[in-house]
């Protein structure tokens, strides 16, 4: 009895062939990836340091960059001179960090001291702002987030990303975006093409090359 109880465990081990096709997909898309992680690695600008833009109220931009995108207030300089105009000045610069130590950041001046902050465009093509996150569940979370706040949101499936599009306190178009679960492979076949399509819609030939817009969800 006490030699079966010594007995060593039976370790079971299975094996699993894919077919060909399978196999030299797994290998393209290793390779896709490779190639995408050796061209990020030679590009000598890292990432954004920061994005900025005026703000007339600072409290609001506050709430919804901290409250609604639990984005942290990280920094918040006290200026006195306009390095622009070379005048003395007072503004605040604030900066609210991201993930991967960037931020956006915002100019508020004191009353009088500069004229009103341009308007923001209006139209996401003219100018937004796009801040990454992991999965599609994310994006979905955050466009709740959204809702719950009372800001009105815009879904858009691209094909390689999914995004939720809203505004902030200053106007300025915010997306909250991901690459889809089989965005690289198409990334990186887009990579491959990319200065011939554009050569291609120069020359006048608009066809559309995106397949995959609006494929991620069926």
């Amino acid at each position: 009895m006490q030699a079966d109880q010594e007995r060593a465990p039976i370790s079971i081990v299975y094996y699993c062939v894919f077919p060909k096709e399978i196999s030299v997909e797994i290998d393209q898309q290793q390779e896709m990836i490779t190639a995408r992680a050796a061209r990020l690695a030679n590009n000598r600008i890292r990432g954004w340091h920061h994005h900025a833009v005026r703000t007339r109220d600072m409290v609001a931009t506050r709430r919804f960059y901290e409250e609604v995108l639990q984005l942290p207030l990280v920094g918040t300089w006290v200026e006195r001179f306009d390095v622009i105009k070379q005048t003395p000045s007072n503004y605040v610069h604030c900066f609210f960090e991201l993930g991967d130590g960037s931020a956006l950041a915002f100019f508020q001046f004191q009353e009088g001291m500069r004229d009103e902050p341009m308007p923001m465009p209006k139209d996401p093509y003219e100018h937004h702002v796009a801040l990454g996150v992991d999965s599609i569940e994310m994006v979905d979370w955050f466009r709740k987030r959204l809702e719950e706040s009372g800001a009105s949101i815009l879904m858009v499936d691209h094909g390689y990303c999914y995004s939720c599009y809203t505004q902030d306190p200053n106007g300025m178009i915010v997306e909250i975006s991901t690459i889809v679960p089989n965005g690289i492979p198409i990334l990186e076949t887009a990579e491959k093409t990319a200065a011939v399509d554009l050569a291609r819609w120069l020359d006048g030939i608009r066809a559309s090359n995106n397949r995959w817009r609006g494929t991620t969800k069926t």
